[in-house]
């Protein structure tokens, strides 16, 4: 299996596709490159000349810490890993297909090094560590506070220690406030992206996760003036029912130079999950504008 070895973590990716453009994909908090493959979005971009490399993040997935070693679980080490994992497969340029907290660092990377874009996309996804509806408001002007002192810790990340990955989604299920799954209630085949779900978290370790959250999620500020600068060509894709990063997405379209702005009818916080071949149909869309 190929791995990349980095300061502090040996990084899973998984490649699928032999075509001549890169294609990254980063995902979310708890989950890991399945996030694409196992709904089989990945596959479907390969299918249209693209190699497809599905990154797991430090602390997720089958990526793992180095013993004695600060694992890095910050968006600037984590937004490096992506400009170190394309320099590993020989791309100067590359796609940039992101979610959730993997969004978060692909847009740091992009702030740094647009030109080595050839696009990017943000799913789900905003440019502040820590979202906020009041600090991600478009319309808000600063001052932004400084990133916290200490470990950022709440309920969710909390219970990655004191449960499995089945005892979660089953608490989930039991429907007590939990944002990022309001796009399975009304979903047409729940049961389906619940069990997706399931198995795309199935390979994370609980304590990594877990230790990962309570440091990465720090800063409140969206860097408006690095979104300025990023000038490769932007897609914003953004559920409908996603709460928590509405504002957020509002925010990155405002302010990403060359963008397109996309809310998706109906659908919540994991796209790929809740509409797969939608999401995908979507995607290969705005890439073949490019």
């Amino acid at each position: 299996m190929p791995y990349l070895e980095r300061p502090g973590a040996n990084l899973f990716f998984d490649v699928v596709g032999e075509g001549p453009s890169t294609l990254i994909t980063t995902h979310g908090l708890t989950q890991c490159g399945a996030y694409w493959s196992r709904t089989g979005v990945s596959h479907a971009l390969a299918e249209a000349g693209f190699r497809v490399v599905d990154l797991d993040l430090r602390g997720h997935g089958r990526s793992t810490p180095l013993f004695d070693e600060d694992p890095g679980y910050t968006v600037d080490q984590i937004a490096n890993d992506l400009g170190a994992l394309a320099d590993h497969l020989g791309a100067d340029q590359f796609h940039l297909l992101n979610h959730a907290t993997g969004g978060m660092a692909g847009l740091r990377f992009a702030m740094e090094h647009h030109e080595r874009l050839l696009s990017l996309v943000s799913t789900d996804t905003g440019s502040a560590t820590a979202p906020s509806d009041k600090f991600s408001d478009p319309n808000y002007e600063g001052p932004y506070p400084a990133p916290f002192a200490t470990p950022f810790d709440n309920p969710a990340v909390t219970e990655l220690e004191a449960f499995s990955v089945r005892e979660i989604i089953q608490r989930a299920r039991q429907g007590d406030g939990r944002p990022f799954q309001l796009g399975f209630a009304t979903n047409e085949d729940p049961e389906r992206c619940w069990h997706w779900l399931e198995d795309i978290r199935a390979n994370g370790h609980p304590s990594h996760m877990a230790e990962f959250g309570r440091t990465f999620f720090n800063d409140l500020d969206p860097k408006i003036a690095g979104l300025k600068k990023i000038a490769c060509p932007n897609f914003v894709l953004i559920g409908e029912l996603d709460v928590m990063f509405r504002k957020p997405a509002e925010l990155l379209a405002q302010h990403l130079p060359q963008v397109e702005y996309q809310v998706v009818p109906g659908r919540g916080h994991m796209l790929a999950i809740e509409d797969p071949r939608g999401t995908a149909e979507t995607l290969l869309t705005f890439f073949r504008r490019l």
